[in-house]
């Protein structure tokens, strides 16, 4: 089945957009150009998820020079993108390559195979920083993202929200007894529960959400698109899950994690950080009255194991 690179050309000049469709329309491979004028059209079009790579004129009605790249960059970080630009904006489009671009081409240089090579090795070269880029961006021990990853996702996700007008919910996450795990057992014990964790929370999460280790024995979560009220739920089918997963790991019984979590309010729109602060407080609070009920002679042990891990 031969599939189409589909190209997103945000151009204004009515010859420049025929001269890129004949020039694409005339290679071995198959190419599917949507045209737009503006880079305020490219909006929907990139949220679809439909663009494999944007050729970006820099000069056009509602946005000039680097402010056009910057835009459809934050727009779409994962979406390559090649410069076309006129030979007075040169050093205008080096500079967005150091930015990010994957190349710039001079219009009225399009002609023959220029367009058609920068146009096939701008997406292997971008395809390749991404597989790179996504070693980088996870946790070697348990294969969730890391904080680098859970940053640039969970912002971009967040920025999706806001202007969809849907809600999410943050959980931040720590894991109560690692010291005494690791203490008592090794660590390698203590890096068999981490992952635990982690597949606890992979079971309990959706393919849609962003799941992280932070550092240590904190983890994160960015439940898209849920509704505050049901993030009880979602935390018991977690706690079940750590359950399941701590029973495998032997020396891991007393493996237990705080949770604290906050609602995103797209009207709102609190920032990323404000979020993990807010989470961050929630969770502390669990945890400082946990540790108090443990501590009082007459806790009942095993209605205490059964509310946290069920």
């Amino acid at each position: 089945m031969v599939t189409s690179t589909r190209i997103l050309l945000v151009e204004d000049n009515p010859g420049d957009v025929r001269l890129v469709q004949e020039t694409l329309g005339a290679g071995d491979e198959t190419y599917t150009v949507e045209h737009v004028t503006r880079v305020d059209e490219s909006v929907d079009l990139l949220d679809a998820g439909n663009i494999d790579l944007i050729l970006l004129d820099l000069s056009l009605p509602d946005s000039a020079g680097l402010e056009s790249f910057d835009r459809l960059r934050a727009q779409s970080p994962d979406v390559p993108i090649v410069i076309l630009t006129g030979a007075d904006d040169l050093e205008v489009a080096r500079e967005a390559v150091r930015k990010g671009a994957q190349d710039y081409l001079i219009k009225g240089k399009l002609e023959g195979n220029l367009l058609l090579h920068a146009v096939h090795y701008a997406a292997e070269r971008h395809a390749l920083h991404q597989e790179l880029e996504e070693l980088s961006l996870r946790d070697p021990l348990t294969g969730l993202y890391n904080r680098r990853g859970f940053w640039l996702l969970a912002e971009q996700s967040l920025r999706l929200a806001k202007r969809n007008a849907r809600e999410s919910v943050l959980l931040l996450a720590d894991v109560d007894n690692l010291k005494t795990i690791n203490d008592t057992h090794g660590h390698g014990i203590g890096d068999q529960a981490l992952c635990a964790v982690a597949r606890a929370f992979a079971r309990a999460m959706r393919d849609s959400d962003i799941v992280a280790r932070l550092a240590g024995d904190e983890f994160i979560a960015l439940a898209v698109e849920a509704h505050p009220p049901g993030i009880l739920s979602l935390i018991r089918r977690l706690r079940t899950c750590l359950c399941e997963e701590r029973a495998m790991v032997e020396g891991a019984e007393e493996l237990s994690i705080s949770i604290g979590s906050a609602p995103f309010d797209p009207k709102a729109a609190p920032t990323l950080e404000d979020l993990m602060e807010r989470a961050d407080g929630a969770m502390y609070v669990e945890k400082r009255e946990r540790n108090h009920t443990e501590q009082r002679p007459d806790a009942d042990v095993n209605s205490e194991n059964q509310t946290t891990d069920e």
